[in-house]
């Protein structure tokens, strides 16, 4: 569905005010169930047939677009924003596949012609580097402009980029299977994106049913060349009430409508079946007197609609159908794939699979009910994914169920939306990366003529970057959202387990109108553009267990509502409290794209020198799947001087992680290289590999090889930085020399080191000059590799540094996509325009630190389409973003393309800002404020003023007596004092080692003033200790350095458990027994039900002393007794006891936290044995840790 004028009437109250909290009832339980005070788990959506390969993911030498949020762009469409282009002879991209497949199905996109013309491009195919016949692909059903309902000629706002191609092989291909799409000599399209790959293990080919009639039999063409409408009409009258058509393989053109009532119409199978033609489709009878008994499965429906036209009925299923069936149908390239005009009652569709429409992908329109769509797959639809509309003039669609569907890549509107109608269910999808150019994720309105929304359930689903900016109301629409423009919504409308992520906008939105009865309970919201909640309307909402972190505008919750939208609170609410914001629209920071593959961790490993014929300590990788399902493990391998040994076993878990530890053993001197190659779950993984091989003897490393310095004023110092040098040889190294060169200065307690010992260079950086500026760190000693090298950069900050690049811009408002961030970006292109006919205006820079500025330039862009204008404008500053001072008064400015190159200067005498506003009052050329650079420069005298200052420190070190390991000692004091005639700008203090401090200081140091620095020690490792406060300025003697030493006492606690392998007896739903070593109290194993004993165990991955044991449950949960006994084992065979059975208290006064103690027993295996829980009855534990000590 989709509405071509919208219009927000509501005006923007400029108040803030707190959310109304009503009292809320509290409920207790006797027995804590398994799931209370456990995140949102959402849904999982349909079980779908293949297994989907990223573009991205894959080896390519193409080009990574994305990840982008912004409509008009490719990436935007693409699968969790992101996509590979291939531009140019030999650019490729090899998907491997995970599992055995005989089929592949692709997304793609080629541009579009620049009259909107039609045409078809080939791509080559490689299986295992074998040429396969080309693919051909076209622009035909992508690319759509302009507005509702859209046009194929090229203009404004483009979107609807991708389509889809596939393929049936003769020959099944085992996992492993490399297929390659590349761009040979014969390919024409100017460029090929490429978005992911399926591969499925497409079944034989169904037989005909008994007593079945085919179409063949009654002269239809199986080769789609002559029209088999009449073949097909035949078939049906001779099949009769009640019988069943059959389809055979083959192709069949049909088209137009194909009517049905009382029939069964089977085909051998979606990718074997298929019923082509230019709006196949077939239609039960109109209502009010619907079809009934009808029966479509096993086909497929490909039409060719290239256009939305919504006054013809060129769907892949319509009409009306009561008590009828739709299975297993693939369904592309229809404007809709299934439009159903009520009423009528009982209808399913189940198994479906559609694509590439222009308009909805279902739509139950008008008096819909008791009917079901499930275990489907939509995606790529030009509106609504799945939606029932009750039209008041059809009737209440009402009692029917969108159930268990994966729906992704809506272009308009929404993924699933309810629109009117009464007691309707919404539960266990998945909706992804929908509403791309305008919509939500699943929305309930009361929009469209519908009838009343009653009592409506959205329960256990997940929504995945769903929502956008609207281009009429110019806000973000909520992946979860509700409208009452057309009436006030009452429901009740109640949503359970609900799981948002990653959405572009606001989490949850209520707009227009009234809206109440909406209860929100067990909702988790990670991660967001701009609020967790939008409250746009007055009415009433509950909100119970309603979590939101990664919330991306500084306040969770955006209300100009005060009193009107009253929330009831009912208890365990986190992350949406404090007072709403209420104000111009924030630009959204966009929240972090969540891995969609297996990844491996870091992506390289430099082992230093090495003698060779030794093995250096090993390194590892983390090999994680944050996918909701197992991913085969097909290879891990190294080359080269390198060797691993891994955890991973022949797969990795869902949501789960393995680790490979590398090592490097050189078998011969110099720069030694290699890879470690990880396959795994379609995602082909490459870790580089280096080191150096030395003779035998003393070796000596760095950590790290390289320092970077960030921008630093001319004269001023930056904060020290340390190297830590590490003797990785064989026989003991004496160092006989640090040095620096360059703008560098160093400290160290560097002298002659035993094997493993390691000694700190604290590197100091004060630019003489602005721009790069380089050096180097040399290590002189006897060893092998001797002089060990440290790269050292830096750049200085001058007169002629813009200091705002790339950093943070905001704005009073925003229009559109010129969004403030387009100040500060590199490309003179992009710009700022703010809200139209709504001056005074300003834009700003934060420049991170305060400078001493003299002078801005301001940029249009430099086009000569952009005509002369003059904007009144003055510039503020600010120390602390609120208290604004203005730096040059109120003038008209002229950018002319033709004088000046659109670009003013302004110029002024020194002023001290972090914070630098352009105020707008006027522009002649447009009514708003416009700016494409905001550049801010340093005062000629270097942006750091003064460095007549001086500092020194009492003490100039401080001694630590022994000190218990990883407990912190009292606080020693230093007393920093400028000496100087000027005050000192302090940049930074920092502490290196096994210290900390805390400060008076501030930001400056006037003149003959002091403050302290209150040191503390926490030794993580026993002995001694060393570091160093440094207090970085633009004193003239540079950065303040104190040295520190102190002594460690004791053995380090450690949990041995960390990061573990484990195993079970068994596990209920997804609370496995990786949950018991992940660090997070909230997640835990849970056993079957109704089954004990049951048990858990870590695998340590070697045989360790340990002598304790900590067990947790969830820290909200209700007090249990577990009745339970530990045992252990060096093999994984034999077990003996370690603590024999008894029962123990978890209770939440105590954090659910029991504690074992034994004497020190050495075991590789150790194992929990539960017998009895008198809060569940399964076994549960959240943490299972075993320490040392």
């Amino acid at each position: 569905m989709f509405q071509s004028i919208r219009d927000l009437r509501r005006a923007l109250v400029l108040i803030v005010s707190t959310v109304v909290l009503a009292a809320g009832g509290v409920f207790a339980l006797a027995v804590q169930p398994a799931w209370a005070a456990v995140a949102a788990t959402g849904g999982s959506g349909a079980s779908l047939p293949y297994v989907e390969v990223q573009a991205e993911n894959s080896a390519t030498n193409g080009t990574g677009i994305g990840p982008s949020y912004t409509q008009g762009q490719l990436a935007d469409e693409a699968s969790y924003r992101k996509a590979t282009t291939l531009q140019g002879t030999g650019k490729y991209v090899t998907f491997t596949t995970p599992v055995a497949t005989n089929s592949i199905d692709f997304r793609y996109s080629i541009p579009d012609t620049a009259g909107g013309s039609v045409y078809t491009a080939p791509l080559s195919l490689y299986i295992n580097g074998t040429k396969q016949p080309n693919f051909t692909l076209t622009n035909a059903y992508s690319w759509y402009y302009g507005s509702y309902p859209f046009t194929n000629t090229p203009g404004s706002n483009p979107h609807h980029f991708f389509d889809e191609a596939h393929r049936l092989f003769s020959t099944s291909y085992p996992a492993g299977t490399t297929f390659k799409l590349q761009v040979d000599a014969e390919d024409t399209a100017s460029s090929y994106t490429i978005d992911f790959a399926d591969f499925e293990q497409v079944g034989a080919a169904l037989t005909a049913p008994s007593g079945s009639v085919s179409v063949t039999s009654k002269g239809a063409d199986a080769t789609g060349v002559s029209d088999a409408t009449s073949a097909f009409n035949a078939a049906i009258s001779a099949a009769g009430s009640g019988g069943t058509v059959w389809i055979p393989p083959g192709t069949y053109n049909i088209p137009g409508h194909i009517s049905v009532n009382n029939v069964t119409i089977a085909g051998a199978g979606m990718w074997y079946s298929t019923v082509t033609g230019t709006a196949p489709g077939f239609y039960g009878n109109s209502a009010p007197s619907p079809s009934t008994g009808v029966h479509l499965q096993n086909f497929a429906i490909f039409g060719n609609v290239q256009e939305r036209n919504d006054s013809a009925q060129v769907n892949g299923i319509g009409g009306a159908m009561s008590n009828s069936t739709v299975s297993n149908l693939w369904i592309d390239h229809e404007k809709v794939g299934a439009w159903m005009d009520g009423p009528m009652d009982g209808l399913t569709f189940s198994g479906m699979r559609i694509r590439d429409t222009t308009a909805d992908g279902i739509n139950f329109h008008g008096g819909v009910t008791n009917s079901k769509v499930t275990n489907s797959d939509l995606r790529n639809t030009g509106d609504d994914g799945i939606a029932t509309w009750a039209d008041s003039g059809l009737g209440a669609d009402a009692f029917d169920t969108i159930s268990n569907n994966t729906v992704q890549l809506q272009i308009l509107a929404n993924g699933i939306a309810i629109y009117g109608g009464h007691d309707n269910t919404v539960s266990g999808n998945r909706v992804v990366d929908t509403g791309l150019a305008q919509g939500g994720g699943i929305h309930v309105g009361q929009r469209f003529s519908s009838t009343p929304v009653g009592t409506t359930t959205i329960s256990g689903n997940t929504m995945i970057r769903d929502g956008s900016l609207d281009p009429n109301w110019q806000f973000g629409v909520g992946a979860l959202w509700f409208d009452g423009s057309q009436g006030a919504i009452t429901g009740p409308v109640n949503v359970t387990n609900a799981l948002i992520q990653q959405s572009p906008y606001e989490a949850v939105q209520w707009v227009e109108g009234t809206i109440s009865g909406v209860n929100l309970n067990n909702v988790t919201i990670a991660g967001t553009g701009t609020f967790a909640l939008q409250e746009q309307t007055g009415g009433a909402a509950t909100f119970t267990n309603v979590t939101a972190t990664g919330v991306g505008y500084s306040s969770p919750v955006y209300s100009c509502e005060g009193g009107n939208f009253a929330v009831t609170d009912g208890g365990g609410n986190t992350g949406i409290s404090g007072t709403p914001y209420c104000g111009p629209w924030p630009a959204p920071v966009y929240p972090p794209y969540p891995d969609e593959g297996v990844t491996a961790t870091p992506s390289a490993l430099n082992f230093g020198s090495v003698a060779t014929g030794s093995t250096s300590a090993a390194q590892t990788v983390t090999v994680s799947n944050p996918t909701g399902s197992a991913a085969p493990l097909s290879s891990i391998s190294a080359s080269g001087d390198f060797a691993q040994t891994n955890t991973c076993g022949s797969s990795i878990a869902a949501n789960g992680s393995c680790t490979v530890t590398v090592k490097f053993t050189p078998t011969a001197a110099g720069t030694r290289t290699g890879s470690l190659t990880v396959n795994a779950g379609g995602t082909t993984n490459t870790v580089s590999l280096s080191g150096t091989g030395t003779a035998p003897g003393p070796v000596l490393n760095t950590d790290p090889a390289t320092l970077s310095f960030a921008g630093t004023v001319v004269g001023s110092s930056a904060s020290a930085q340390t190297v830590t040098v590490t003797n990785s040889g064989t026989t003991s190294a004496s160092v006989s020399g640090v040095a620096v060169t360059g703008d560098f200065s160093q400290t160290n307690n560097c002298s002659t080191l035993a094997v493993g010992a390691s000694c700190s260079v604290s590197v100091a950086f004060k630019p003489t000059t602005g721009g790069s500026r380089t050096g180097n760190l040399t290590v002189t000693s006897n060893a092998n590799n001797s002089p060990t090298t440290v790269s050292l950069a830096g750049s200085g900050i001058d007169s002629t540094t813009n200091i705002a690049a790339g950093r943070p811009a905001s704005a009073s408002s925003s229009s559109g996509a010129y969004v403030a961030s387009n100040l500060t970006d590199p490309d003179a292109s992009t710009y700022w325009e703010s809200a139209n006919g709504s001056f005074p205006q300003w834009a700003q820079a934060d420049l991170g630190q305060s400078y001493s500025v003299g002078k801005v330039v301001l940029k249009l862009p430099p086009s000569t389409a952009w005509g002369a204008r003059t904007q009144t404008l003055s510039l503020l500053g600010s120390t602390d973003g609120s208290n604004f001072s203005t730096i040059v008064s109120s003038a008209g400015y002229t950018f002319d393309p033709n004088t000046n190159n659109n670009t003013v200067t302004i110029t002024f005498n020194a002023a001290t800002a972090r914070y630098v506003r352009v105020n707008i009052t006027a522009n002649t050329g447009w009514s708003a404020g416009q700016l494409s650079d905001f550049q801010v420069f340093p005062s000629s005298s270097g942006g750091g003023g003064s460095t007549a200052a001086t500092l020194s420190t009492s003490p100039a070190s401080l001694t630590y007596p022994s000190q218990a390991l990883n407990t912190t000692s009292s606080a020693q004091t230093v007393t920093v004092t400028n000496t100087g005639t000027a005050a000192a700008t302090v940049s930074g203090i920092t502490t290196t080692g096994d210290f900390s401090q805390t400060n008076t200081c501030g930001t400056s140091i006037a003149a003959s003033a002091s403050c302290t620095v209150s040191v503390k020690f926490t030794p993580t490792a026993s002995g001694n200790r060393t570091g160093n406060l440094s207090i970085a300025s633009n004193a003239s003697n540079g950065t303040t350095t104190v040295a520190l030493t102190g002594t460690g006492a004791g053995t380090v606690s450690t949990n041995l458990a960390a990061g573990k392998a484990t195993s079970e007896s068994s596990h209920a739903d997804v609370y496995a027994s990786s949950n018991v070593t992940d660090g997070n109290q909230g997640t835990y194993w849970e056993s079957a039900n109704n089954a004990l004993p049951q048990w858990v165990q870590v695998d340590l991955a070697s045989a360790q002393s340990a002598g304790r044991v900590v067990l947790q449950l969830p820290a909200t949960w209700g007090a249990r007794n577990q009745t339970l006994s530990l045992s252990g084992s060096t093999d994984g065979t034999t077990f003996t006891t370690i603590k024999a059975s008894a029962t123990y208290t978890f209770d939440p006064t105590t954090n659910n936290t029991v504690t074992l103690t034994f004497p020190a027993t050495t075991q590789r295996y150790l194992r929990v044995n539960i017998t009895a829980n008198t809060g569940w009855p399964a076994g549960q534990i959240s943490e299972f840790q075993v320490w040392n000590t």
